[in-house]
């Protein structure tokens, strides 16, 4: 029995990952979520995080239903979280709190 206390929905959303207090020398990974609630989402990926890594996020919305966009343009939702469980499928980040809807010109 589902004994979750919000809804989740499956919604394959582009990702941009930072690990907060720790520098990437390449690019940020792009992972794709497998399904996403207000508390939370999980991340598809064959190699995640530690449970406890604390994590910057950027989910791009990029559906042509938001309107008229550019399509060199996403909705940014900016937030923060820490990976609170992993699996052979990925890992689990709950959210923080805070975010930020913004508009993102993606670089040609």
């Amino acid at each position: 029995m589902e004994t979750r206390k919000v809804e989740r929905f499956d919604l394959r959303i582009e990702t941009l990952l930072k690990v907060r207090d720790e520098a990437i020398a390449d690019k940020p990974p792009v992972l794709f979520s497998r399904d996403i609630s207000c508390d939370g989402v999980f991340l598809a990926t064959d190699c995640p995080f530690p449970i406890g890594t604390n994590l910057d996020l950027n989910l791009l919305l990029s559906q042509p239903e938001f309107g008229s966009m550019p399509e060199d343009e996403r909705i940014n939702i900016s937030t923060s979280g820490k990976v609170i469980r992993t699996d052979d499928q990925g890992m689990a980040v709950e959210f923080d709190k805070q975010y930020k809807i913004s508009r993102l010109k993606l670089e040609a």
